[in-house]
Order: structure tokens, then C-alpha cells, then sequence
């Protein structure tokens, strides 16, 4: 197995990791990766051959919340290939992550993952938000975890947003990802 990092890869390491998500969400079957680029810096993606067994994405964007401004770091498109779940590959992406995000010095990281997800992402550093509510999408087309049963799990990372940690209990955080 091989951990790399893409980008690079070309357009070659981009399908296979299509095809990986196509797995867990083939209704996004056919779609480019990655979907909104502008909020995407990098992914971590476990090689098998030449098959792409585990994935997990970075984004980034800037929150704006009770008037502050935090640059805003966070997984997405976790995924690990049928077959090969349970066997650690998804805590090596994700780890890796994780390292990614703190080297990038965000003020806060942050996303959303099923509640059975919890504790496995608390082992890398995130913690249960309860009362949070993360709203990503469009204005247009908003997508809310908490009306998706989903639990936001959050980090402060930088001095700045641990002084202000009052400001994101039971709070809802918009973050601007793009639609879907």
C-alpha cells in the first residue's frame, strides 16, 4: 500500500478517485473530481496497484461568525473501498489529514460525518459539536447537518479561535462550499 498525496497525479489519480467515491455515493456517478475546486487544496488517498482503497479529501474556505473571521480547514469525501474497511485504511488518510490541516495553520477545522463517525474522527483530534449546526451549499440551495442527522465536529485551532470558543456552542456556522 501507498499513501500519496494528490494533486499530482493528472487526470489518471482524479478518476480512480472518482471511482472510489462512485462507491459510497453513486448517485454522484460521472462526477469530476474534484466538485468545487475552489474549495479544494488537496487529498490523501491510499494506493493499492493501482486502485485507489481509501480517500480523504481537504477543503478550505472562510467562515464568518458572530463577527470574526476564521480561515476554516475540514475533511470531506472520507471514503474506503468495500472490502477493505475495518483494516485501519481510512485512519491512515485520515491522519494524514489532519497533520495537512494543523501544518496549514487554520483557525478552526470543521465538518460533518455520521454519529457512529464520532469517535473515530475524536482519536485525531476533532470533538463532538453538540448544539452546532453547520450550514454548507449555496444560499440558493443550503444544506443544514442538523436536518441531515449528521454531527458537526469541530477543532480551534489557533489562539484567536480558542479565545472565542464561547462563540461556537450551540451555534449554526455558514461556511460557503458550493452547491451539493
Amino acid at each position: 500500500m501507498e499513501l500519496i498525496q494528490y494533486p499530482p497525479g493528472g487526470a489518471d489519480m482524479a478518476a480512480r478517485i472518482a471511482e472510489l467515491e462512485n462507491t459510497a455515493w453513486p448517485a454522484d456517478g460521472g462526477a469530476a473530481f474534484p466538485t468545487e475546486p475552489d474549495t479544494y487544496v488537496t487529498s490523501f488517498v491510499l494506493m493499492d496497484g493501482g486502485v485507489a482503497v481509501s480517500h480523504a479529501a481537504v477543503r478550505k474556505t472562510l467562515l464568518r461568525h458572530r463577527g470574526e473571521r476564521y480561515a476554516a480547514y475540514g475533511l470531506s469525501e472520507v471514503v474506503t473501498r468495500p472490502g477493505c474497511r475495518g483494516k485501519g485504511y481510512a485512519g491512515r488518510v485520515v491522519r494524514e489529514a489532519a497533520r495537512f490541516i494543523l501544518s496549514c495553520r487554520p483557525d478552526i477545522s470543521v465538518f460533518t460525518c455520521a454519529e457512529d463517525k464520532a469517535a473515530f474522527y475524536a482519536r485525531f483530534g476533532w470533538k463532538a459539536a453538540p448544539g452546532v449546526c453547520l450550514t454548507g451549499g449555496t444560499p440558493e440551495k443550503p444544506l443544514r447537518s442538523a436536518g441531515l442527522g449528521l454531527v458537526t465536529m469541530l477543532m480551534l485551532v489557533s489562539p484567536k479561535s480558542q479565545a472565542h470558543s464561547g462563540d461556537f456552542k450551540n451555534a449554526e456556522l455558514v461556511l460557503p462550499l458550493g452547491e451539493g
